[in-house]
């Protein structure tokens, strides 16, 4: 899940081949998504109790949606993404950008001229920070150049910090959802025995 499939050692990869997508998904399934109970017949769901098993179902599916989530988003963002084709063909412009993808991009970018969402925030931020081309090319500019430079910079920034928010979110929802969980496996049995001492004294009177 977050290196890839393969063998144990290996680099990781920010762009998954087939293999390693359809291996990403069954870990998904056997580490969050397995069964633990069957599904109704449709006699079967029209009792009353079925009824009960169905909707104790959606809220265990809801939960498990939930958890799921960030393991399914990090699989869509490892696949290669057409609209990468075309950026990275102006990036190569760059003789730095070009040096940088060319040590530094996965098996996977170079053979089918397409990142990742991963790799392609990887090599934006890589090829200005971890790559001595572009610091020599960057001490070279000036006027508008710099500035269009000043201005791309910012706006990756901005995209990172985008996407860090956007993880924040939903790990307070996942959050949420578990101090919810919590709270009712306290509570419930608490307030299901002060109900039955009311109900029980109204009766009575």
């Amino acid at each position: 899940m977050l290196s890839g499939a393969g063998e144990n050692g290996k680099a990781p990869d920010l762009t998954f081949n087939q293999d390693q997508i359809d291996a990403a998904r069954m870990y998904v399934q056997n580490s969050t998504r397995r069964s633990i109970a069957p599904q109704l017949k449709k006699g079967e769901a029209d009792t009353v109790a079925g009824s009960q098993y169905v909707g104790l179902m959606n809220q265990y599916n809801a939960m498990i949606s939930a958890a799921a989530d960030p393991q399914e988003q990090r699989i869509a963002n490892s696949q290669p993404s057409p609209a990468t084709k075309d950026l990275l063909k102006e990036a190569m412009i760059s003789p730095a950008a070009a040096a940088y993808y060319k040590e530094f991009a996965s098996e996977t970018a170079k053979s089918t001229g397409m990142m990742s969402a991963r790799e392609f925030e990887a090599f934006e931020v890589g090829r200005r920070y971890a790559n001595t081309e572009y610091q020599a090319d960057l001490q070279s500019l000036s006027g508008e150049n710099l500035q269009r430079e000043q201005i791309r910079i910012a706006s990756l920034n901005n995209w990172l910090m985008l996407g860090i928010k956007d993880e924040l979110q939903k790990t307070n929802i996942i959050g949420g959802q578990l101090l919810a969980s919590a709270a009712r496996d306290e509570y419930a049995p608490i307030l299901g025995t002060l109900y039955k001492s009311v109900s029980g004294r109204m009766g009575g009177q």
